[in-house]
């Protein structure tokens, strides 16, 4: 995958994944119920379950592409209008409270931490259509695509990973503000991400 490409790549992740999502509220919940630190273990459930989910999906686009560039240029205009969509789903978004789950006591093992952190992200059915959108955007069918594959989701993984920490970080430290904080960012990054999605059009038509 060309150094470009991936900076384009991990860009248009950090828009996308910086906004607060399923996995992202159950880290802040259990930043403030249990601290930051144990965040960890939900936030590595979080990049298993997502994990395996890339790997279907990878696997699914290398079908695709082996068979059919048509298929696989239809799945990437599909992706522009999941992008669009995205992006005004969160520009047009409302405070959302954060509430604590209820399954997780006050003492709880880090396996279950883990656990909760891994079914969070696993019964997200929409993280699927996300990586279908997502990954054809940036892979070039004219070279191997596993390599480019191999490097973009760990690369996704990485960067998952490291906003679920900073976000309960954040949300320990700055209680008082963090749904404040997470409208604007959910906001902005609906801007961003229109913006992304129209670029991509224009450099495909």
């Amino acid at each position: 995958m060309d150094f470009q490409v991936w900076l384009g790549f991990m860009a248009a992740s950090l828009i996308l994944t910086v906004t607060p999502g399923p996995s992202i509220f159950l880290g802040i919940a259990h930043a403030l119920r249990f601290g930051h630190r144990r965040v960890f273990f939900t936030a590595l459930g979080d990049i298993t379950a997502n994990g395996i989910q890339m790997l279907l999906v990878a696997l699914g686009l290398g079908v695709v592409i082996a068979n059919s560039e048509f298929a696989f240029a239809v799945i990437k205009v599909f992706g522009v209008i999941t992008l669009c969509f995205m992006g005004l789903k969160m520009l047009l978004a409302r405070p959302t409270a954060i509430e604590e789950p209820e399954s997780v006591g006050d003492v709880v093992s880090n396996y279950k931490l883990f656990w909760s952190g891994f079914m969070v992200a696993a019964g997200n059915p929409k993280a699927i259509v996300f990586f279908t959108a997502f990954f054809p955007q940036f892979i070039d069918i004219h070279t191997p695509v596993l390599p480019q594959l191999l490097i973009m989701c760990p690369s996704m993984a990485v960067l998952d990973f490291t906003l679920v920490m900073l976000y309960a970080w954040l949300a320990r430290h700055l209680a008082s503000t963090t749904r404040l904080s997470l409208l604007s960012v959910t906001r902005g990054s609906g801007v961003l991400l229109l913006g992304a999605a129209a670029k991509k059009s224009v450099i495909e038509s």
